[in-house]
């Protein structure tokens, strides 16, 4: 017992280690000397080992007088099965390769018999295989026939295999309950943030639900990935230099829009865009359906779903009335929202509106249509701001290659870039073709916003409020304010941030959406 414990634990907790194990030798030659010279064993061996005992006990004493309360040893039942409880705990930690969080708190992994096991393990499996293969996103559709599983692997959905129905709801609940909301709740959007650490990487998801659908959606790092600046999000420099002069501070007045489809981004664009502010020297405040991330010294409000707060409009207009300079107004709802954000004009503050919408001519549309009147519509308008998201080119596996002359018959100017770069996905390593590390084999990493951007001067205005689309942007086009999204794109294509045939790829599928929207879309 001295050499195999209680010497090491002296060591530990620096109780005088010498004094100690001389206390502990004088005893047992003591206790040794008593049976020996005892004329019974019945009386020898009982004395002896209480002599032995005795400096045990002080060292306890002493020992737990010490050390820290969560150090000290106790005797009974309950010290013991909390030990045996935290061993059982650890072989169940072993046999699983992801370990959850939530508030920096790690999770408890069932034991063996307890029936949240196969719930815990089959969340694993679904959220590592997203992890290692990068996935920005992982859904959940439950149907009646079972769930469907997507991962988003940079903007690009892979099905996953489909999970029994019965299974899924129990899934569902169990990471409803894991991210802090309520898994008997299913008509009420919920939202919640768990982490989790393995192997792979750490990540910490987002989690929401879509009211009315049994619709689950995690989302991995979304606070890092909201949080860039206006050089990185993709905006080419002619863009940023005439989003510089528009933000001015003798400039931040009238409304800029902010366009784009689910999923691509507005909400890193507005962060990125009312950080481009001196959030020291103004006052910037931003209204948000869910508050993603924080930027340094701006004041970010959730939308408050009490009625008594009234609805985005009521709110919108309380901080309007702040007198902020700058203002972020997320994912505008209805009609009396937007006639909010347009009533201060052009001399009121600078406000930032996104809006769901497939092209920038629906984008300037559909504003027009929330708002009715042309004239208040457009005549606060300073600009409009249309994306779509790209997938980044790998930088370890691109492969240069130089642009066939048939490009230039389809208005690309070829000959301004030597070359071009195309997908890779493999590398030559020690004379051996391997998948790339980097991306997996993808041939991309990551993705990158194209902008079409348009500048409104009073003449612009007076075309839009006319209802005459076509003469505005050419009139900007001719005073160098617009730039339009091919523009846009070949500008990342040289560059070699993406491919032509992702960008074409891209703007294939927003000319589809443009068809599509176009019986429903108001006229300006």
């Amino acid at each position: 017992l001295v050499g195999t414990k209680l010497d090491k634990d002296a060591r530990f907790f620096h109780l005088k280690v010498v004094q100690w194990n001389a206390i502990q030798c004088a005893a047992a030659g003591a206790a040794l000397v008593i049976m020996l010279v005892s004329g019974s064993f019945y009386i020898g061996f009982p004395l002896g080992s209480a002599v032995m005992a005795a400096p045990i006990w002080a060292y306890w004493r002493h020992r737990n007088a010490e050390v820290p309360p969560d150090k000290q040893f106790h005797l009974g039942g309950g010290d013991i099965r909390r030990k045996l409880q935290q061993r059982k705990l650890a072989k169940a930690s072993e046999r699983v390769a992801l370990h959850f969080t939530r508030n920096g708190k790690p999770v408890p992994v069932p034991g063996k018999e307890d029936a949240q096991l196969p719930l815990y393990i089959a969340a694993e499996s679904q959220i590592a295989l997203a992890m290692e293969h990068r996935a920005s996103r992982l859904e959940f559709h439950l149907t009646s026939k079972g769930c469907q599983v997507a991962r988003f692997v940079d903007g690009i959905a892979e099905k996953h295999d489909p999970i029994p129905a019965e299974d899924a709801a129990r899934l569902f609940a169990f990471l409803k309950s894991m991210a802090g909301c309520d898994p008997e709740d299913i008509r009420r959007r919920q939202g919640g943030d768990f982490g989790a650490e393995g192997a792979v990487a750490s990540h910490d998801q987002g989690l929401a639900e879509r009211s009315g659908a049994q619709v689950l959606r995690l989302e991995f790092d979304r606070r890092s990935r909201a949080l860039r600046t206006l050089e990185t999000i993709g905006l080419i420099p002619a863009q940023i230099e005439e989003l510089r002069r528009h933000l001015a501070e003798g400039q931040r007045h009238g409304v800029v829009l902010v366009g784009g489809s689910a999923q691509q981004g507005l909400t890193t664009t507005g962060y990125a865009l009312v950080a481009a502010h001196d959030a020291y020297l103004c006052n910037i405040r931003t209204l948000e359906h869910e508050v993603v991330a924080e930027v340094e010294g701006i004041t970010h409000t959730p939308l408050d779903g009490d009625p008594a707060a009234g609805g985005y409009a009521a709110q919108l207009q309380t901080i309007i009335r702040r007198d902020p300079e700058v203002v972020l107004a997320c994912d505008l709802p209805d009609a009396e929202s937007a006639k909010v954000a347009s009533k201060m004009g052009l001399d009121g503050p600078l406000v930032y509106v996104t809006l769901a919408a497939s092209s920038l001519p629906e984008t300037l549309s559909h504003w027009a249509g929330l708002i009715g009147d042309p004239r208040q519509a457009f005549g606060c308008l300073r600009g409009a701001i249309f994306q779509r998201l790209v997938r980044r080119l790998c930088e370890n596996c691109r492969v240069a290659y130089v642009p066939s002359p048939e490009l230039a018959k389809k208005g690309l100017p070829i000959d301004t870039v030597e070359h071009l770069c195309r997908v890779g996905g493999q590398i030559q390593m020690k004379n051996k073709v391997v998948t790339c590390p980097v991306c997996g084999g993808a041939g991309f990493l990551g993705q990158i916003a194209v902008f079409e951007t348009v500048f409104l001067d009073e003449d612009a205005r007076k075309h839009l409020i006319a209802g005459d689309l076509k003469a505005a942007t050419a009139h900007a086009r001719r005073a160098k304010r617009m730039i339009r999204l091919q523009e846009a794109g070949w500008a990342h294509v040289a560059a070699e941030i993406t491919s032509l045939e992702e960008f074409g790829r891209v703007l294939g599928s927003k000319k589809k959406d443009k068809t599509q929207s176009e019986a429903t879309a108001p006229s300006t």
